[in-house]
């Protein structure tokens, strides 16, 4: 299946559930910034520009990024700003919310500490993080994957402690599909975390 397909299919799911919840949270007097991790075709960084935010979107994926660009004419360096950049050597703005809907995984073990120490410093206090991690059960993180990153419950709990208050986190540990049509077994956190320091 081409890459192409791979992304329309991307952009008729529905906007990833805890980005609505996130959205809630945010404290109204913060500037409406946000940031997509991994933003894909851009599904969600188009849904966020609608809303007011203005977004910067970014991906490793040229095609991604070719797409997203298609999709928003209107919203193209005005409300959306993509580039294509990996996690580690994207410049993050200072913003409201950080979205990073099944993409951090995909950050390798070798540049996850940094790309997340970024991520964290750059949420204004108020602010919201919500995204995905790869559990250890995940049948991807079973083949000994190397350039995914995986996390247990604990390892989440860490990675939150102090800076972050946890509003939800939803374990998702089942057989399903990719949206490429293949069966495999999902292992994934979906977190959402208000920043209090």
């Amino acid at each position: 299946m081409s890459e192409q397909v791979y992304y329309e299919r991307s952009l008729a799911v529905d906007v990833y559930p805890h980005l609505k919840m996130a959205l809630d949270l945010i404290d109204v007097s913060l500037p409406k910034v946000a940031v997509d991790v991994g933003c894909g075709a851009g599904r969600d960084a188009l849904h966020l520009a609608e809303n007011g935010f203005t977004v910067h979107a970014y991906d490793k994926s040229d095609a991604a990024i070719t797409r997203l660009k298609e999709a928003c004419p209107a919203h193209l360096n005005e409300k959306l700003f993509p580039q294509v950049c990996s996690f580690d050597q994207f410049e993050y703005p200072r913003s409201s919310l950080v979205s990073a809907c099944s993409s951090l995984f995909f950050c390798s073990p070798e540049f996850f500490s940094h790309a997340w120490l970024k991520i964290t410093q750059s949420i204004f206090h108020g602010g919201v993080f919500c995204g995905h991690f790869m559990g250890p059960n995940d049948s991807w993180a079973k083949m000994a994957h190397r350039d995914l990153t995986v996390h247990t419950r604990a390892d989440l709990e860490e990675l939150f402690e102090h800076t972050f208050k946890i509003v939800d986190v939803y374990e998702y540990n089942s057989e399903g599909m990719t949206l490429v049509g293949k069966k495999k077994h999902w292992h994934t956190y979906s977190v959402v975390a208000q920043k209090i320091i």
